[in-house]
């Protein structure tokens, strides 16, 4: 019986890089190696695609950096990683992606749209789902129309806050009580996130928030 060849999918452009790296590291040590085939490709911080080329694996490291193997990219419609001019790159093709990647650029739908555009099957949620759940801000809006309960909570724009940070603060304090927890709006993984308990610590986690 032949093996699903799995393509495990990390690292990328998001600040959860190395959760991503991680991740993959734990899923690669735990798959039945006897069912599953890997193959493994890292993305770099700047979004290059790198296949692991036998001489130094790309989970040896918290990063995956540019020259950690062989670039490559995702061959349209074909199922396997292709050289950055389109020819072979040996064994690539793949049965399924397993997309670990954190964050931006990674569970926020961008690369599921990809893969649905490279007619790739992959693990996981759709785009529409990916887009949703990674978003609070919208994954809230689509609870408030189910009718779910939820905390009070305030959306502070990066432009408003630029803008008029005193009056953002104000505006914060006038609506919710303390304790707060600040948090991006587009980042998992506990980054960016902090509790406050007064207008000098809420002016810096929303700084951090907003990096």
């Amino acid at each position: 019986m032949s093996k699903t060849r799995v393509l495990l999918l990390f690292g990328g452009q998001s600040a959860e890089h190395e959760v991503s790296v991680v991740s993959a590291r734990s899923v690669y040590q735990a798959i039945d190696s006897d069912r599953y085939e890997v193959i493994l490709a890292g993305i770099s911080r700047t979004g290059q695609w790198f296949l692991e080329d036998g001489e130094a694996s790309l989970l040896e490291h918290s990063e995956v950096s540019n020259g950690s193997g062989s670039p490559v990219q995702l061959g349209a419609g074909q199922r396997e990683l292709v050289a950055l001019d389109g020819n072979p790159v040996g064994s690539t093709a793949f049965d399924v992606v397993f997309p670990l990647l954190h964050g931006p650029r990674g569970e926020d739908g961008s690369v599921q749209g990809l893969l649905e555009l490279a007619d790739a099957a992959y693990v996981g949620a759709g785009v529409a789902a990916s887009a949703v759940g990674m978003d609070k801000e919208l994954a809230r809006a689509v609870f408030a129309q189910a009718g779910l309960r939820q905390t009070e909570y305030l959306v502070i724009r990066r432009s408003a806050w630029s803008a008029d940070r005193q009056g953002a603060l104000e505006e914060i304090e006038a609506k919710l009580r303390y304790p707060l927890f600040v948090k991006p709006v587009n980042l998992g993984s506990s980054i960016g996130i902090s509790k406050v308990h007064d207008s000098q610590s809420l002016d810096r986690a929303i700084d951090l928030a907003a990096v």
